[in-house]
């Protein structure tokens, strides 16, 4: 999934609530955990994350995969409840995140092998 592409699918779900580049600065957050805590821990990764803006990354590639894009839209609709307050919304958003996230980290380790004394988190 390209950043464009996400950031479209946000706007379809929850409308035009808040601006590209905020959304951007989000995705900056999980795209950067994801390559500390899951990529980076296999063996012939050692990937520098390297801050996006919405102008010039808009058809840049993700790095999950888009079997697992969720983890990237629930990420982002939790990012959106929270800052509009809306406590019910937003705790549906995260568990529904931990649940992507914990099957994108289980598939990546699965398929990847481990650093030698690289520990994956959040297993």
């Amino acid at each position: 999934m390209r950043l464009g592409e996400l950031i479209e699918t946000v706007i379809r779900t929850r409308g035009r609530q808040y601006s590209e580049d905020i959304m951007t600065g989000w995705l900056n957050e999980i795209e950067g955990q994801v390559i500390d805590e899951v990529i980076n821990k296999a063996e012939g990764y050692d990937l520098e994350f390297k801050s996006m803006t919405y102008d010039l990354d808009a058809e840049r590639e993700l790095s999950v995969p888009d079997r697992f894009q969720d983890v990237y839209i629930n990420y982002m609709l939790s990012k959106i409840d929270f800052h509009n307050q809306e406590t019910e919304r937003y705790n549906n958003d995260v568990v529904m995140y931990n649940s992507a996230y914990d099957a994108f980290a289980s598939w990546f380790k699965q398929n990847h092998m481990p650093k030698r004394g690289a520990i994956f988190s959040r297993f």
